[in-house]
């Protein structure tokens, strides 16, 4: 029974406030499942329309259908499809009450019971990228295909590696080829196709090896690849090792006896003072 429906009997304690902040707007005909394409939509509060910084504490809540750019997803979906639900949360929220934020989570999936989960598109916004991959998590845990989107050096990704993600900019100006990416893979998931490896069908790598057959042995791939390298011909590899980023040390300082030392960080990490 989904958190919503404890919250219109008032059995909730009404101090907590993820059940205190999901409201349900009803929408007779989308709730309960069966027309193939139904999706959920997660959103945060920038997206949802509520506010930028100064809103990312709000709480999670659901809205019928779609807002945002869930309208557009709706046209992507075709009239086979639809976005019948969309559950909104602050990413301060998100990220500072885990455990609840997760509850409203699993609470909504179980109350709306969509075919698939669409998160975001959340670009290059890591803290919105890790609620997304969040989101992803607890749908796959509900036996639900979820898709999200984001740039491939979102921190979110290291959330859940293994969530579906199609590669984005890192900015909003991408909405609308992120969206479609998102919906012919989220397709293909809820179709039951099985999916190739992640270059060829369209999303980030999941650090997922199967086993298969090739029809020349590694030794002799290998030096094909060595060859092609000598000769400056063009080659992939087949397990990338992604390069760390090189960053030019500061100039040294000279006199640190003299010098004013600022510590500056965005995490949150050191008290006021």
């Amino acid at each position: 029974m989904g958190i919503a429906r404890h919250a219109r009997r008032g059995d909730d304690d009404p101090g907590d406030p993820v059940r205190a902040g999901l409201s349900r707007i009803a929408h007779p005909g989308v709730y309960g499942g069966g027309a193939q394409g139904l999706a959920g939509h997660y959103l945060n509060q920038f997206f949802a329309g509520i506010g930028g910084e100064e809103q990312a504490h709000t709480p999670p809540s659901v809205r019928a259908g779609a807002i945002g750019p869930g309208r557009l997803l709706t046209t992507l979906l075709g009239p086979e499809g639809a976005v019948a639900s969309t559950l909104v949360c602050g990413d301060n929220f998100f990220n500072e009450q885990v455990e609840g934020a997760a509850e409203a989570v699993r609470g909504w999936l179980r109350d709306v019971r969509p075919d698939m989960v669409v998160a975001g598109p959340a670009f290059a916004a890591g803290r919105y990228g890790r609620a997304c991959a969040e989101v992803c998590r607890l749908a796959a845990a509900e036996g639900i295909p979820a898709v999200t989107g984001m740039h491939p050096e979102n921190p979110g990704l290291l959330i859940y590696r293994q969530a579906y993600a199609v590669a984005t900019g890192s900015s909003a100006a991408e909405m609308a080829p992120a969206l479609a990416a998102i919906v012919a893979l989220a397709r293909r998931l809820t179709g039951g196709a099985p999916l190739g490896p992640a270059e060829e069908d369209g999303y980030l790598p999941r650090g997922v090896r199967r086993p298969g057959v090739r029809p020349r042995p590694g030794a002799e791939r290998a030096v094909a690849m060595l060859i092609a390298r000598m000769r400056g011909e063009p080659f992939r590899t087949e397990l990338p090792v992604e390069p760390y980023e090189a960053v030019s040390p500061a100039p040294a300082l000279p006199d640190l006896a003299r010098a004013t030392i600022a510590v500056v960080t965005t995490g949150a990490i050191v008290p006021t003072g």
